[in-house]
């Protein structure tokens, strides 16, 4: 008897798992229709665009080749790379249409690339010392001279109040954005380290962590980074430590005291504010006002942006009138009054130039990159804690930024005033997320190739 084989059918051949050569031309797709977009909005841009995209073609071949030869996950690949393709191409087109501060440099690109390739380069170096038990120490000592630093030569280039950079002749470097890389490492080395750490011991060295952040960030009055630490340090806790009643407790506490510091700040600022107006504020109050101004404003303005319509609001009305406007194909013709787009608003300078189905398309390559790191997280929990908790950092500090400023932007949670992962411009934070990309990347590859050896 003759047994019939069924022949795979071709989008089951191009597409049929993580490992696929298929999601290769999944950005080159993405790199191709932006060319046509970003002509239909700006022929300058378009120009540049082609120029970057012999470039972007070529290493996303390249780069897609070699991920597939060694067992990587395609998937995640074809999202990192498609989201670097939307980042260059609307920050191409953002300083044709809009006005800007700074403009987009290849060049600076390019380096954070380079810098983060030789981060993955020594990375094995650093997985040794985070089995160290003083690595913890390390970590804390390190956020703690990273502040300094800020209080004593930090500026504020923007003129928003954060004083989160600091000035090396001509270039300025965000240096609080490298307080999300000492964390990753800080969690890694905290639950994998040699020196076992019971639940007591985890709860009050990362409590004592947290607090360093908390107040460097109020000092430099960079809240935004906090937030995102602050989510990661739960989420940490809640999933990588045993269940027990001391940690049930520590996070219901901790919940409990970030509700009640929320409704203090509304109860002080409506206590201050004829104060303040008067000019009357002195002592601990006048160095408090400012942070609860900032958090009042927040929820206030996202609860109703007419409060304010041409101050705290302005920013978040105009990205409203971009989502009403917006339709399939973009539209920066009628309407490019959109403040900082570059950076805050990059995700709906996207919408604009390109349309809604560019931001959920958007969207959803940020989920693929969730559920990518998630898996990947699980798996090497069975191989090495200290991998699969920098795969979870990693994946939360690009996921949960990137969803919590595209919410905000779109005001459906309040603004944290943070730059987008690959969409928003910047040489620090750009080279920060290359590293966090190229981290899970490689853990992917490690990880495929293990677990092909056991099979």
């Amino acid at each position: 008897m003759k047994l019939k084989m069924k022949k795979p059918s071709l989008l089951k051949a191009i597409l049929p798992g993580n490992g696929s050569a298929g999601y290769i031309f999944v950005p080159v797709a993405v790199e191709m229709i932006l060319a046509v977009l970003i002509f239909v909005q700006s022929r300058t841009a378009a120009m540049n665009y082609l120029y970057a995209l012999v470039v972007m073609l070529f290493v996303t071949a390249a780069w897609g080749t070699y991920e597939y030869n060694r067992g990587g996950d395609m998937k995640l690949f074809a999202a990192i790379a498609s989201l670097c393709a939307f980042g260059v191409g609307v920050q191409l087109v953002i300083d044709e249409v809009y006005p800007v501060r700074t403009t987009f440099s290849a060049l600076k690109y390019a380096v954070s690339a380079a810098v983060a390739g030789c981060f993955l380069l020594f990375y094995s170096l650093f997985r040794k010392i985070l089995d160290r038990p003083w690595t913890i120490w390390l970590m804390i000592a390190a956020s703690v001279i990273l502040f300094a630093v800020l209080k004593i030569w930090g500026i504020d280039p923007n003129g928003y109040g954060t004083y989160a950079w600091i000035k090396i002749r001509s270039y300025t470097v965000q240096l609080t954005d490298f307080t999300k890389v000492f964390a990753v490492l800080f969690y890694s080395s905290l639950f994998s380290s040699r020196a076992k750490h019971d639940e007591k011991q985890v709860l009050i060295i990362s409590s004592i962590y947290l607090a360093v952040n908390l107040i460097g960030c109020l000092l430099v009055r960079e809240l935004g980074s906090f937030f995102i630490l602050f989510f990661l340090h739960l989420s940490v806790l809640f999933i990588f430590l045993p269940k027990g009643k001391v940690k049930r407790t520590y996070l219901l506490a901790v919940a409990g005291i970030t509700v009640s510091a929320l409704a203090a700040a509304y109860i002080l600022y409506k206590i201050l504010y004829p104060k303040a107006q008067a000019g009357e504020l002195s002592g601990i109050l006048r160095l408090i006002w400012p942070y609860v101004r900032k958090i009042y404003q927040r929820f206030s303005i996202t609860a109703n942006i007419q409060n304010d319509p041409y101050g705290a609001g302005y920013q978040l009305l105009q990205g409203k009138k971009v989502l009403w406007i917006s339709g399939l194909y973009g539209n920066t013709v009628n309407f490019n009054a959109i403040p900082v787009p570059e950076s805050d608003m990059a995700f709906i300078a996207l919408v604009n130039a390109f349309g809604l189905p560019a931001g959920l398309l958007a969207v959803l390559m940020f989920m693929r990159i969730m559920l990518s790191g998630s898996e990947l997280a699980l798996r090497l929990l069975r191989i090495s804690v200290q991998d699969g908790v920098v795969v979870y950092g990693a994946t939360v500090l690009l996921v949960v930024q990137a969803l919590l400023v595209i919410f905000g932007s779109c005001n459906l949670i309040p603004l944290a005033g943070l730059p987008i992962p690959f969409l928003s411009r910047g040489f620090t934070y750009q080279t920060i997320v290359f590293c966090f990309s190229g981290l899970l990347m490689m853990l992917s590859r490690q990880e495929g190739g293990e677990s092909n050896v056991t099979a």
